[in-house]
């Protein structure tokens, strides 16, 4: 953990977005080819950044396998793998907490973001390569480097070893 603050109850961590994030020793999800997963967040932008910033990765060899992000390009939430993006239509905040979840479905090939609840985009998943790095909150890698870190803040974080159904994710929320 570097340079992240805690934060009264129910107000989660609070992330700088320039180097603060949270890294286990080693990989929490199995990801690749078949394989399903599914990660949510409770995140809450300081304000709209104009690069990208990811609330929950896990790394691979040179970049993360998955991203649950803002993306500056589209202006929007997404649930990503590198060159591959599930955007949302719910138009980002700062200021309020919003309920991400990303559902990466290894036997049907999509990958689709929910946010507060609500199935916003499914694409279809081209590239599932394994993640086998640490899992990471608050950031992303690229070129073997940090990257796209958070500013604001980040709580509930979960992660499942499968895709589950739309009404699991309701409950989540």
């Amino acid at each position: 953990m570097t340079g992240v603050a805690w934060q009264g109850a129910g107000e989660g961590a609070a992330f700088d977005g320039t180097g603060s994030q949270i890294v286990t020793a080693g990989p929490v999800l199995k990801t690749g080819e078949g394989r399903s997963f599914t990660v949510a967040a409770w995140v809450r932008l300081a304000a709209l950044p104009d690069t990208f910033a990811t609330a929950v990765s896990q790394d691979s060899a040179d970049a993360s396998g998955f991203y649950l992000q803002y993306s500056s390009e589209d202006h929007g939430w997404a649930f990503s793998r590198p060159g591959l993006r599930a955007v949302g239509r719910t138009a980002p905040a700062a200021q309020v907490w919003t309920h991400l979840t990303g559902v990466c479905d290894g036997p049907a090939r999509k990958l689709r973001l929910y946010v507060n609840g609500v199935q916003e985009a499914v694409v279809e998943d081209t590239g599932p390569a394994p993640a086998t790095g640490p899992f990471v909150i608050g950031r992303a890698s690229f070129d073997g480097q940090p990257r796209d870190f958070l500013p604001g803040a980040i709580r509930d974080v979960r992660a499942f070893d499968r895709a589950l159904a739309p009404a699991r994710i309701a409950h989540l929320v």
